[in-house]
């Protein structure tokens, strides 16, 4: 047994043609003259094979040769090797393993569920575009747009290219041979008038030729002429990309039609359905996609399935032996790691009943049976578009203050610009780490990051739970505000979260291979909120103000593990802090010195 690269299947290639091959894979055959054809071919896109006869031993030569790509003959997979796809796909370290299964005739939809599992299933002959298509998906590359223009279109280009596409341009559907060997096309956008053609002729030419029809065409319009337009969604020659093409909503249109291959591990997708009929259609989908796939018969075995395998989407059958689909639901949900899981109800119940149950249980989508492959794919793409968004939403709130979101939501609101500021009576708190500097000449940057997100979590839970809003992180330091509109409870807020920072350093300190001293400073008084920066670019919803300044000057001048307040914060937080002697700091830019406090403990 060997995993490496066999001289049989390499014997007709040069060395430099063999360095020159930028993906491996490897390929478990029954007839080698079979599996040399294949690397024949698959050495044209820049496949080296690796030969595997011991089906034994294969999973053990995956791993050792760090292969994520393996062609697996059909005649391999008969008697006690029928079940090697399964044994392949529960082996941990092969997670993201893509399985081509190969077949020398076309075989019987019968058959083809034996493959079950598989990634792509390739029968008969081994032509240009079947295979160019296959080791796209099969090795993650960029999708290939084909743009047909008879004028400029850098701006189009340039910004597909910067999201991750290939674009091939073109003024004709005539073209070379040798381009015609490399194009691939996921995406077809042609302009509207071409200088021989219309877009709806181009489009009724490539649909008669078998390497292009099964592409997505889109049509760009220049211009806003509503007869023209009205022919073109009459005609249904595909969606329309108005101008200026380069728009965010043309690029998220172009994205949703033909999405980029993911990065790293391979989305997986959950099937249970008591159906084996069903589950077959609706694997083969997903398979289509480019999805990991596991099955499950009840709603028992699946929920097993998800502690296992834990799955990006899943599709659940309503009607199920052991534990149906409201049951299944509801178990998913009820658990913190799944609860945002995007699960699609595949059911014949689709009453207003029903439908408001799937509402309560956060179901992404229904699909009703019978239903269409095309159904299914849209009932896919609504429910992980869904999921996408509002995991866009959590991650732009951990990047954003509590109180921007607020101030955009009411900016859309009331339709008012970017331009307001207001006046608030606030308390500031500021934080730094104490010889942060020299902390960093002593460790990794690995070893940095990891020490400061352990000391912002346990820092920004103090705050958050005294009602803090979190303004931003400027390197080690914390900016924060507290904006309930109880001027007195805010300050006393701020103190109180103050000193429970000093304490829980503390405790945090014990356990840490650094330890970690602050300064704080507060401040109460009124600021300027609003939106400062580019209005063209980006805005930062922030505070300015004179008090502001004193919070970081007061900051500045506390003793380290200590926290200093000013006299304004004192005045309203006395009923709930012990403070040491007064004093006066001297602030930049002030005349008269600021009379300051250092907290002693809390009463």
């Amino acid at each position: 047994m060997s995993y490496a690269p066999s001289i049989e299947l390499m014997a007709n290639v040069s060395a430099s043609k063999r360095a020159a091959l930028s993906h491996r894979a490897m390929v478990a055959y029954a007839n080698a003259e079979f599996a040399q054809e294949l690397a024949t071919q698959c050495m044209r896109y820049g496949v080296g094979l690796s030969m595997c006869h011991d089906n034994a031993s294969l999973a053990e030569s995956l791993v050792k040769g760090k292969f994520n790509v393996l062609f697996l003959e059909c005649d391999v997979l008969i008697g006690e090797y029928s079940g090697l796809i399964s044994e392949l796909q529960s082996h941990r370290a092969l997670g993201n393993l893509f399985i081509v299964v190969y077949c020398q005739e076309e075989i019987s939809q019968e058959r083809a569920r034996s493959f079950m599992g598989a990634n792509a299933l390739v029968s008969g002959d081994f032509s240009d575009d079947k295979l160019a298509k296959l080791v796209k998906r099969a090795f993650s590359l960029p999708k290939q747009i084909w743009l047909l223009t008879s004028r400029s279109q850098k701006e189009l280009v340039l910004a597909l290219q910067q999201i991750g596409y290939d674009v091939v341009v073109t003024d004709s559907v005539q073209v070379s041979a040798d381009m015609k060997q490399h194009l691939t096309p996921d995406l077809i956008v042609c302009d509207h008038k071409m200088e021989s053609s219309s877009a709806i002729e181009v489009q009724q030419q490539l649909a008669a030729i078998d390497c292009f029809k099964s592409a997505p065409f889109m049509v760009t319009f220049n211009g806003r002429d509503v007869h023209e337009i009205e022919k073109l969604i009459k005609s249904e020659v595909g969606d329309i990309l108005l101008s200026p093409y380069a728009s965010a909503q043309n690029l998220k249109k172009i994205q949703d039609i033909c999405p980029l291959a993911p990065k790293g591990r391979r989305l997986r997708a959950l099937v249970v359905d008591d159906s084996p009929t069903i589950r077959s259609l609706i694997v083969a989908k997903f398979k289509e996609l480019d999805y990991q796939v596991e099955t499950a018969s009840n709603g028992f075995e699946g929920y097993k399935a998800v502690q296992r395998f834990k799955p990006d989407i899943i599709t659940s059958d309503y009607d199920m032996p052991v534990l149906n689909g409201w049951q299944f639901c509801c178990e998913v949900r009820a658990h913190d790691d799944y609860k945002d899981i995007p699960i699609i109800m595949i059911t014949t119940r689709a009453t207003d009943l029903d439908l408001k149950k799937g509402e309560l249980l956060g179901v992404s989508a229904y699909l009703t049976k019978p239903f269409t492959r095309q159904e299914l794919k849209k009932s896919i793409d609504t429910a992980v578009l869904a999921a996408k968004a509002k995991k866009e939403q959590e991650i732009i709130a951990k990047f954003v203050a509590a109180d921007t979101l607020k101030a955009v939501n009411h900016m859309l609101d009331s339709g008012q610009g970017f331009e307001n500021g207001e006046e608030k009576h606030i308390t500031i708190l500021f934080s730094d780490i104490c010889g942060f500097s020299s902390k960093c000449e002593r460790y990794s940057a690995r070893k940095i990051v990891k020490l400061l997100n352990s000391y912002f979590d346990l820092m920004v839970d103090i705050l958050t739970e005294h009602g803090a809003i979190i303004d931003k992180f400027i390197g080690d330091a914390i900016v924060a505000r507290f904006d309930s509109g109880n001027q007195v409870l805010d300050a006393q807020n701020a103190v109180m979260a103050a000193w429970r920072m000093q304490e829980k350093l503390l405790q945090f300190n014990l356990d840490s291979f650094e330890e970690i001293q602050i300064r704080v400073g507060v401040n109460s008084g009124v600021v300027i909120l609003g939106n400062l920066g580019s209005t063209r670019h980006r805005l930062e919803y922030a505070m300015v103000g004179d008090n502001v300044n004193i919070g970081q000057r007061l900051e500045s001048a506390a003793p380290n593990t200590k926290c200093m307040i000013s006299e304004a914060t004192y005045l309203l937080a006395k009923d709930k802090v012990l403070v040491g002697e007064k004093s006066e700091i001297k602030v930049k830019g002030k005349a008269e010195p600021v009379i300051a406090y250092v907290i002693e403990g809390l009463q």
